[in-house]
């Protein structure tokens, strides 16, 4: 074997989450080589908000079962933009099945669940205790998957 490395930018760049209700065309065993068929029909919001510079923690880690490897998928990020607007979305999308299309540093893009295995979301307001401190919401998606997540390369 013979391995090459070119240096790739770590971390995520991006991170969009779909209800399962605006996606389709599922194949019956995601890969890397279909995972474009996938469709995103995302729904129409007018609701803007400000990831925290370098704040999305992607984890997924391989545990051991009786039914063979499973794929323990935890995401986390911080938005610093706090509105009612924003809370009446995510409240919308909290504990609801959900997939996750990540953007790496490094352009990549992986999906993150499945319509057989979906992920879940739910958030903490953090309101701060001073003018000057910190505030934000932190949002966590989480679920279990057979496989690893997939990369996703739309076709042009």
């Amino acid at each position: 074997m013979n391995f090459t490395c070119d240096e790739k930018w770590p971390g995520f760049a991006e991170f969009d989450l779909f209800l399962i209700e605006e996606t389709s065309n599922w194949p019956l065993v995601v890969t890397d080589g279909n995972s474009s068929d996938v469709v995103f029909t995302p729904y129409e919001n007018n609701v803007e908000a400000i990831l925290e510079p370098d704040s999305i923690n992607v984890k997924v880690d391989p545990k051991q079962s009786s039914d063979g490897e499973i794929q323990q998928i935890s995401i986390s990020f911080r938005l610093i933009t706090r509105s009612e607007a924003l809370e009446q979305l995510l409240e919308q999308y909290a504990n609801k099945p959900c997939v996750g299309l990540g953007k790496l540093n490094n352009d990549f893009k992986k999906l993150y669940g499945t319509e057989l295995e979906p992920l879940y979301m739910n958030y903490e307001i953090n309101d701060g205790t001073k003018p000057d401190g910190e505030a934000y919401t932190l949002v966590n998606i989480k679920g279990e998957t057979r496989k690893r997540p997939v990369y996703y390369t739309p076709v042009l």
